[in-house]
């Protein structure tokens, strides 16, 4: 169960009892005005929670008007608690970033999941890197409930103010920050699903290119793949594991770099999509054939797979759906409601034509 309520230690709490007083000051004027109470002024404004008369709240709007006053939705939710808005914190900021499909497919489902809910979204697009008592003071203007975290790396200020804040928090992929909700795929078994469909085609030589090593995502996808290897017996070359930082570029960058190496893989196994079609790019460049000369895969199924040449054999992850239960669960701890710490969707691998049995093993 979440227990709402701000920490009145802190310099940004200061803060924010110091807007509190400030706000409280032009009420008190349009109060003094009119020679009404303070909460009469503020019933009226907000639209409760006590009601007032018609010809009262007309008096109070004008007066306000008059002064100068300009109520807003902090101001909202002092009085009913709530802003009726979820903030959405994408996993880094900088140029492009919304065009990342995992993004926009996790953000859909956070969208359709709101809209439905009745709640506005605010995205955020300093949160990831910002200093503590900037995230703080953020996190604590008034302007939202709580806050949803995507694919964020395991240091995230954010999410430590949140949780330290008992501000309602969840991450999507993300489950090694201990007390926040998390709702995440179970990487291991769509690793086991993939190399396993790999083994059956025949591929022995099976190499892998990591995501971000600061997200768990990344570090729970090499690990299965480390352990699927040495449990089966299968051919292992330190030169056989390359990062590609989750991005196209980088998974460009990699192939190449395993394409280099003496010892040639028959298959790699891509953290995720964007990877995968780097490396597609790099074996067409380099003159090798997909997957004649070597297979490729990759991870979440976004619409990068469905666009690429040849079509990517990759895992699904629900991530839509991922995006939905953490609205969901974050409108839950609003009401006090108990929700999972922990919620793990399972993947499904979906073949396609950058995989077949390998033409013959690499010496």
């Amino acid at each position: 169960m979440a227990e709402i309520l701000y920490n009145k230690g802190t310099r940004a709490s200061k803060r924010f009892d110091e807007d509190k007083r400030s706000m409280a000051t032009s009420i008190k004027d349009i109060a003094k005005k009119l020679n009404v109470s303070v909460s009469t002024v503020s019933y009226a404004l907000n639209g409760g929670p006590r009601r007032v008369s018609t010809e009262v709240r007309d008096r109070v709007i004008e007066a306000a008007k008059d002064l100068g006053y300009r109520p807003n939705r902090v101001a909202k939710s002092m009085v009913t608690g709530k802003s009726r808005t979820i903030g959405v914190v994408p996993p880094e900021i900088g140029e492009d970033v919304l065009l990342s499909p995992y993004l926009q497919l996790a953000l859909n489902g956070v969208f359709n999941a709101a809209g439905k809910a009745n709640q506005d979204l605010m995205l955020f697009t300093r949160l990831a890197e910002s200093h503590h008592d900037e995230i703080v003071t953020t996190i604590l203007d008034g302007r939202i409930d709580g806050a949803i975290f995507i694919a964020p790396s395991r240091t995230n200020h954010g999410v430590l103010v949140a949780k330290e804040m008992h501000i309602p928090c969840v991450t999507i992929s993300n489950s090694q920050i201990e007390g926040v909700i998390t709702m995440s795929v179970a990487n291991r078994t769509g690793m086991n699903l993939v190399l396993n469909y790999l083994v059956k085609l025949g591929h022995r030589r099976i190499a892998h290119i990591a995501g971000r090593l600061d997200m768990q995502d990344a570090i729970e996808r090499l690990q299965a793949y480390s352990d699927f290897v040495g449990d089966n017996r299968l051919p292992s070359d330190d030169g056989w594991v390359v990062k590609g930082q989750f991005h196209p570029d980088g998974g460009y960058r990699a192939m190449k770099e395993l394409l280099s190496h003496p010892s040639l893989p028959t298959a790699v196994t891509c953290a995720n999509d964007d990877m995968a079609i780097g490396a597609i790019r790099a074996c067409r460049e380099l003159g090798f054939r997909v997957p004649e000369d070597i297979s490729i895969t990759g991870f979440d199924m976004t619409t990068t797979s469905d666009l690429a040449t040849p079509a990517l054999t990759t895992v699904r992850q629900p991530i839509a759906e991922m995006g939905s239960a953490a609205v969901a669960a974050v409108l839950a701890l609003l009401e006090d409601k108990e929700v999972p710490v922990h919620t793990v969707f399972q993947p499904t691998l979906v073949t396609r034509s950058s995989t077949c049995i390998p033409k013959k093993e690499s010496k």
